[in-house]
């Protein structure tokens, strides 16, 4: 009699064991059929609900799956752009005494042109990683990053985790598209309110190549038409940056200037130009000028004058990095630089 219930409490025993270990493979089966790519287990779709991440559904009313938004972003449509255009500002003439329109671009097609702009890309490693300022985006060609709206170029900067960079943003560029020695640049732009952001509308020397920064910079000098920090819109500054070689004989001269009329950078439009001539560069905001250079400037710092030569255009909205103050809070994006119109002249 004892040899029978010994006997059957072993096999409630062994059958027990072999129910817990059923129990424990099923669940492992069913964590694992996450990424089978197979309606499997209790899922609701293919890898999703039940007890694998949820389901994107793009008319329930909430943000799921890998929506960016409410129904919006990642495989649904696109979320609303939460830019704000400005409705007034300073325009600039379309044509000026002496001078021919020769390159341009109004931004009134349904998307960038390639024919004019190309894109900078990645983080900039391996030869300049964060852009050689320590930035903390991503630019892409993306058109969440870089779309046309209403007759103006929009760059969002987004708090976007994209190969290891915490922000995405985008930088054009007219590198071996346009190249030009001489004239008059007038861009009209909006900046974005966001502090951390760093905004550059700027020139380098058409030798210049991102791949091997070294060779040409700052030798080959750098026009920053206009820079903008979000954590102040009530200031840009114009600079010229130029030296021999990086760091040792690198120089720079810079100088700020003020919005107008109580109306921060980032509320209305503004006109930032250069007038670039043999010998000289004068730097204007609205028509005003501001800020001046010659050889007599960078002789003075025991350095050649490299403005003579053919430079190209470069539009960046950039993240954190060496020139901003303020860090970047996630929380506070998206940001937007928005550019309504670039014009070049050149003397007739």
């Amino acid at each position: 009699m004892k040899k029978i219930i010994l006997f059957s409490w072993f096999m409630l025993f062994i059958s027990c064991s072999s129910c817990s270990s059923s129990s424990s493979d099923g669940d492992g089966e069913l964590a694992a059929s996450c990424s089978d790519a197979i309606k499997n287990g209790n899922e609701i779709g293919t890898d999703c609900g039940g007890d694998c991440p949820p389901c994107t559904s793009c008319s329930d009313g909430i943000q799921n799956g890998n929506e960016t938004g409410v129904d919006c972003g990642g495989d649904c449509k696109d979320c609303p752009s939460l830019v704000s255009l400005p409705d007034k500002g300073y325009t600039s003439p379309t044509s000026y005494t002496g001078y021919d329109l020769v390159w341009g671009d109004e931004f009134s097609d349904t998307e960038l042109s390639t024919d004019k702009w190309g894109f900078h890309l990645g983080n900039g490693c391996p030869n300049l990683c964060g852009w050689g300022n320590n930035e903390a985006q991503y630019f892409t060609n993306s058109d969440r990053n870089v779309y046309l709206l209403e007759g103006n170029l929009v760059i969002e900067a987004k708090n976007q985790n994209i190969s290891g960079s915490a922000y995405s943003s985008s930088r054009i560029h007219t590198d071996n598209i346009f190249e030009f020695q001489y004239g008059r640049v007038d861009i009209r732009a909006s900046m974005p309110s966001v502090p951390g952001t760093w905004t550059a509308l700027f020139m380098l020397n058409h030798n210049y190549r991102v791949d091997a920064p070294d060779l040409w910079w700052p030798r080959g000098g750098e026009i920053d038409i206009m820079e903008y920090l979000g954590e102040n819109p009530n200031d840009i500054l114009g600079t010229g940056h130029y030296g021999t070689d990086f760091p040792a004989n690198h120089r720079f001269n810079s100088v700020h200037f003020d919005a107008l009329n109580g109306e921060g950078f980032d509320e209305v439009y503004y006109v930032f130009s250069i007038i670039w001539e043999e010998n000289s560069i004068k730097w204007l905001v609205n028509d005003i000028e501001y800020h001046s250079m010659t050889p007599a400037t960078t002789a003075a710092n025991g350095q050649p004058y490299p403005f003579n030569d053919e430079f190209y255009l470069i539009f960046a909205l950039s993240v954190g990095g060496n020139l901003p103050q303020v860090a970047p809070t996630p929380t506070n994006f998206p940001a937007f630089l928005v550019v309504d119109y670039v014009r070049v002249f050149q003397k007739n």
